[in-house]
């Protein structure tokens, strides 16, 4: 049975669905995407145009058409939307696109209508059989919103594990290992020689700690309490450990005492001062 291609709309579809996973792309890699729209744009039009002129090429060899309709669009998107940052930088670009691709394809297949509707996609290449533009852009946008939670949840998830460290605590011939991350909003300082402080639960330090000798008082201010008091004491050495390598180590640091837990799930239990 013969089907009736639009251009007009494959090309629209095309252009939706290349921008998007341009953008995801450069999210996922850090790229400034907010200042290359232009680029972005013309390199989702540039991948756009190329899908629609596969339409016209007759090609009856698989592997040259896999190379027309996946690696060639990704390479010219890519090259276009992002400029040229070396051989592995590159490799890097396409493979994320291809993955986008094939995860926003998904996702499109679940939400596909159950008239029979369907679409396939491959990156940079998005093809078009009974989809209409009042189904698929909505499809396409809810596709793209899923894609995009989850590289913002991704991308938190690895700044929260670049900031987590393994702490090894000294004090009166003890010793201790506790998860501590790096808290940019930890400002505390101790009155007396503006020290940073270094924040331990409670319980973690009656465990390590069964007495402690010269304890100050800490002000601070956080969200909920306009001004309070923390106890802190000073131990005698702190290492921090990351990828097991020792990275620092500080000498008679000052440690305040949470009465409450740090993580709500017990990722960590002690936060480092942010100037580290």
């Amino acid at each position: 049975m013969a089907e009736t291609l639009y251009l007009d709309l494959l090309f629209l579809v095309n252009l939706s669905a290349d921008l998007y996973l341009l953008f995801l792309t450069g999210l996922i890699l850090k790229e400034p995407v907010r200042k290359r729209k232009s680029r972005l744009f013309f390199g989702s039009f540039s991948g756009a145009v190329l899908g629609c002129s596969l339409v016209f090429v007759p090609v009856r060899s698989v592997f040259l058409w896999k190379v027309l309709e996946l690696i060639l669009p990704a390479v010219l998107m890519t090259r276009i939307a992002f400029g040229n940052h070396g051989i592995r930088t590159w490799l890097r670009q396409v493979c994320i696109l291809w993955m986008l691709a094939l995860f926003m394809g998904g996702i499109c297949s679940v939400l596909e209508p159950a008239d029979g509707m369907s679409a396939s996609v491959s990156s940079g290449f998005w093809k078009m059989t009974s989809w209409s533009a009042g189904r698929f852009f909505p499809v396409l946008g809810i596709a793209g919103l899923c894609l995009y939670a989850a590289v913002v949840f991704l991308e938190r998830r690895a700044v929260f594990c670049d900031n987590l460290y393994e702490v090894t605590l000294h004090d009166h011939g003890k010793q201790k290992t506790v998860r501590a991350l790096r808290d940019t909003g930890n400002q505390l300082y101790e009155p007396y020689g503006h020290q940073p402080v270094h924040i331990l639960e409670k319980r973690v330090c009656l465990e390590f700690c069964e007495t402690a000798s010269g304890v100050i008082y800490i002000p601070f201010s956080s969200v909920g309490t306009e001004a309070g008091l923390l106890p802190a004491v000073r131990m005698e050495r702190m290492e921090i450990w990351k990828n097991e390598k020792q990275i620092r180590t500080l000498e008679q640091p000052w440690i305040a005492i949470s009465e409450t837990p740090l993580s709500p799930r017990h990722q960590y239990e002690m936060l480092l001062h942010g100037e580290l």
